[in-house]
């Protein structure tokens, strides 16, 4: 049997996403989201602050349309890693690699999609109209390989 890594949220960011560029000239961007926990119906629902971290030129999208309190469905993988801080201490970091990326909100009369092989939004007329500067998503972002991550 395979294993399988993946997971589909839906949420709302808790700030702007933060774009950096590795060393090597590679973008990236974080950010978190906050995702709704239904704990029945006599029982107050909880929420889930997930860190969520894009690569490449769906980073660079989420950094010029994402902004706080955007509704969004974000597609990807769990990632589970480690650092030492200057202390000497072991510190562990649980976040979603982003592959997909969907804004859900009313900002455009139809959702906007942003995946690691394209950039698709409805009519653009309909965007433009509504999102100024919209019209400039890309036509088509280059598929997403995470195979060489820095990790």
């Amino acid at each position: 049997m395979a294993n399988l890594n993946r997971i589909i949220l839906v949420g709302r960011l808790t700030a702007d996403p933060e774009l950096r560029y590795t060393v090597e000239g590679l973008p990236v961007a974080k950010f978190s989201l906050a995702v709704d926990r239904y704990r029945g119906a006599n029982n107050p629902k909880e929420t889930d602050f997930i860190n969520i971290v894009s690569w490449r030129k769906l980073a660079e999208v989420c950094g010029q349309y994402l902004k706080k309190g955007r509704l969004v469905l974000i597609e990807g993988r769990i990632q589970v890693r480690s650092y030492q801080t200057d202390a000497g201490v072991k510190r562990w970091v649980t976040e979603v690699v982003a592959r997909n990326m969907q804004m859900l909100d009313a900002l455009t009369k139809e959702a906007t999609a942003v995946s690691g092989n394209d950039v698709a939004s409805g009519d653009p007329g309909e965007v433009k109209d509504e999102v100024p500067g919209s019209s400039d998503l890309p036509s088509e972002v280059p598929a997403e390989d995470d195979s060489d991550l820095p990790f």
